[in-house]
């Protein structure tokens, strides 16, 4: 890592010390910084995307299952 490099991640670490809801930065071999999501953060949130693709999917097959009404009211 060269020295532009390590000044700018020691300038994120400072300023992600206001954010505890990321782990802590770093440089990838291709160069490129990555500032992960907390774990415990993704995993809730996957949970909630899989439990609302559940609930959209059981909605959209119910809905095929019931007949309409033709008749106009």
């Amino acid at each position: 890592m060269n020295e532009s490099e390590k000044k700018l991640l020691d300038e994120i670490i400072s300023i992600m010390t206001k954010h505890p809801d990321f782990d802590p930065p770093f440089f990838r071999t291709d160069g490129d910084l990555v500032i992960p999501l907390n774990s415990a953060l993704k995993k809730n949130r996957e949970a909630h995307k899989k439990f609302a693709n559940a609930f959209s999917q059981m909605m959209k097959n119910d809905s095929r299952k019931r007949r309409k009404n033709k008749a106009w009211l």
